[in-house]
């Protein structure tokens, strides 16, 4: 199994950046997750394993990872 980077903040905000146009400030941000916080899992730096832009919707989707 490859070791993955965790995302930082400064990850994010370069990816969010290389989408540019396609993404838009009224954009919401979901996460893939239970609403009671039972356990907290780290989200990959590699954009293929975390996320997903759904344009129409308007929304981003970070799925954490579940080792």
């Amino acid at each position: 199994m490859t070791k993955q980077n965790i995302m930082t903040v400064a990850s994010l905000k370069k990816l969010l950046d290389k989408f540019g146009n396609e993404i838009e400030d009224d954009f919401q941000l979901w996460l893939s997750s239970d609403e009671e916080g039972n356990e907290f899992l780290p989200v990959y730096d590699n954009p293929r394993l975390c996320l997903a832009i759904e344009p129409e919707e308007k929304r981003i989707i970070l799925f954490p990872s579940h080792r």
